[in-house]
């Protein structure tokens, strides 16, 4: 395939308005040894790109944004033989240490670079590789959920919505919490067997479903968020810190940035009762591999997994996707199509 020299993407230089957000026309990559260059078919705007555009996350601009991506290959130096192969990925520091796919090529690690078997369209698979790997990784910190009973709680983040559905998948009863009762339906709909509103009364509201305590949770809200989660916990639960959303909400709204090193957060210890198990999980919490990423698709493909798209975007149209994205009435992913003009 032809690769020109320039190409469309969006190239952040810091916080502005979404308005602002338009095409230019930089060099194309040029991949290193143990890289490889593709074709982006499909990106998509997530919670932290609204950070990262709002001047209070830790990304290093100016930055092409998109951590997700659908592809092909269409150069590797040092493996011709991949060339053509279709791909998906994410995280890797895409979009946030390095530039991402909000463009129509991105220079990616070898090992990042996951070829993938499917008839689902570009569209529904940019949905899977983000979310499934935080999604993941957080589950397999948590160990085997058969029969156990999993509070999600900020069920409507792609996380939270890839968790729930895998869970269900491992035959976990799953409750989601939701601070908009209008998305309610939606995660019914998405599988889940009970909604919580997400408010001061969530810790008796759970326990209402799940008297002594729910068995694990993922804590997708953040720090603050914990002294509520750890309430809902029967003794010897476990509970996997995974996001940060409350925290970097309250973050765009103060302008400080997020930056971990100087906390104004609790220590855990005083946090966390006695018998109650915390840790970790998110994108490094289980290695990925390609038939892990394969079985994510084929589940997606099967109707065991399930991954709600909110609207689609053209590249074109990255103001309108990033606008779309920061609205709380927003449910499921915001996809990007980089390969197909606006109409």
């Amino acid at each position: 395939m032809l690769v020109p020299e320039l190409m469309r993407a969006v190239v952040v230089g810091g916080p502005d308005n979404a308005d602002s957000l338009q095409i230019t026309m930089v060099p194309v990559p040029q991949p290193d040894a143990g890289q490889v260059l593709v074709k982006v078919h499909t990106t998509t705007v997530i919670s932290s790109e609204i950070a990262t555009f709002e001047g209070v996350s830790m990304a290093k601009l100016p930055l092409i944004l998109g951590n997700d991506f659908v592809g092909t290959i269409v150069a590797a130096p040092d493996a011709e033989q991949r060339i053509g192969t279709l791909i998906t990925g994410g995280y890797g520091g895409y979009g946030y240490t390095r530039n991402g796919a909000w463009a129509e090529y991105i220079c990616v690690d070898s090992d990042d670079a996951f070829p993938i078997e499917t008839s689902l369209d570009n569209i529904t698979l940019a949905a899977i590789p983000g979310s499934f790997t935080a999604a993941s990784g957080a589950l397999h910190a948590l160990g085997d959920l058969k029969g156990k009973t999993l509070l999600v709680r900020g069920g409507t983040s792609g996380v939270g919505l890839a968790a729930a559905t895998m869970a269900l998948e491992q035959g976990a009863t799953v409750i989601s919490t939701t601070r908009n009762k209008t998305k309610a339906e939606k995660l019914l709909a998405h599988g889940v067997h009970h909604v919580v509103i997400d408010d001061q009364t969530v810790v008796e509201q759970v326990l209402r479903l799940a008297p002594g305590g729910v068995d694990t949770a993922i804590e997708m809200l953040g720090v603050e968020a914990l002294r509520q989660t750890v309430q809902c916990i029967r003794p010897f639960g476990v509970v996997c810190l995974t996001g940060l959303l409350n925290d970097q909400a309250v973050s765009m709204k103060s302008g400080v940035r997020e930056d971990r090193s100087n906390s104004g957060y609790p220590h855990p210890m005083e946090l966390i009762p006695p018998t109650i198990r915390l840790t970790c999980g998110g994108v490094h919490g289980t290695p990925r591999t390609g038939a892990l990423v394969q079985n994510w698709v084929s589940g997606l493909e099967k109707g065991t997994y399930r991954m709600p798209i909110d609207s689609v975007f053209s590249l074109n149209d990255i103001a309108a996707a990033y606008t779309r994205r920061a609205d709380t009435s927003c449910f499921g992913k915001i996809i990007i199509t980089v390969d197909v003009p606006s109409t």
